[in-house]
């Protein structure tokens, strides 16, 4: 089966001048608690995520040439550190592929927004690459590649609408929700440090087991006033003791009457059942803050 996020496939007989077109969605945080720790310092989530149709576009390209290359419209992403080439490199050993990649990221989603575009990023590449060579892995291979590359690459990797995600968020289990919510995301252009959010949050020793499978219920059945009680960030207070402005972002908008939740460890903030139009938000936010509308994807 063909994955809904490739826009364009051509393949060659030997592979070189091959080139996918991918596309890589961001995601909401509808349910984020910290209910431990992992040696090392590491945090023990339970979480559901909702991909949504903010997306960015990936180009890979087959040379013949070893190397793995990196171009984008945000320049300060051309880097070996970039999660694209991390996860085309960890892909390239692992399968001895002889040849490289020339990868050209289109960037919309924007940085360090906890709304996970550079896992999301990665996890394209192996579904691109997987697709491109003919690998024919299967979810659980590319979960043991996923999890080598960050807490939420293996959410992208099950192309799942919802999902709920444990341990550090690299155990995925899918959400059957058939249901599909707008959501307007808005970027008060806050770049959020996630280790330094990490590091001021608090483990919550109560683990609201119910309040996940209410939500979850609220979903499946489109209970708009059950799904925003459910709606939970754990973050959200740490976050805001670092960045006092995205706090007082969070307030302003709520004080116009628009409901709005951090996503992840911020910064963008994202709205549910809002009756605002896009017009209007865009009047009352700052010119340099970013708003997208978007739907469950």
């Amino acid at each position: 089966m063909v994955s809904p996020l490739i826009l364009s496939l051509k393949k060659h007989k030997k592979f070189y001048g091959s080139k996918i077109r991918i596309l890589s969605p961001a995601k909401i945080n509808l349910y984020l608690n910290i209910v431990g720790k992992y040696p090392g310092g590491f945090r023990r989530i339970e979480s559901i995520f909702e991909r949504v149709s903010l997306c960015d576009e990936i180009t890979i390209e087959i040379k013949k040439e070893q190397s793995v290359k990196i171009s984008s419209n945000i320049k300060t992403l051309e880097n070996k550190d970039n999660l694209c080439v991390q996860a085309a490199t960890i892909l390239k050993g692992e399968f001895k592929i002889p040849f490289g990649f020339n990868i050209f990221l289109k960037k919309n989603i924007p940085l360090s927004s906890g709304l996970g575009g550079g896992s999301s990023n990665a996890a394209s590449v192996l579904l691109g690459l997987n697709s491109i060579l003919n690998l024919k892995l299967e979810k659980n291979n590319l979960y043991q590649l996923g999890a080598k590359l960050g807490s939420d690459v293996n959410f992208f990797l099950s192309e799942s609408r919802f999902a709920f995600l444990e341990g550090r968020g690299e155990k995925v289990t899918p959400l059957n929700i058939g249901n599909e919510f707008d959501h307007f995301i808005i970027w008060p252009a806050v770049f959020v440090s996630t280790k330094e959010v990490y590091k001021r949050s608090e483990v919550k020793l109560t683990r609201f087991f119910n309040n996940v499978k209410i939500l979850q219920y609220a979903l499946k059945n489109n209970d708009s006033l059950l799904i925003k009680k459910c709606i939970f960030n754990a973050l959200e207070k740490s976050a805001f003791s670092v960045y006092r402005e995205l706090e007082k972002a969070k307030l302003y908008l709520e004080r116009e009457g628009i409901f709005c939740k951090l996503s992840g460890s911020g910064s963008a903030l994202y709205t549910v059942f809002s009756k605002i139009s896009m017009q209007a938000i865009k009047g009352l936010i700052p010119s340099k803050w970013s708003v997208f509308a978007c739907r469950t994807f």
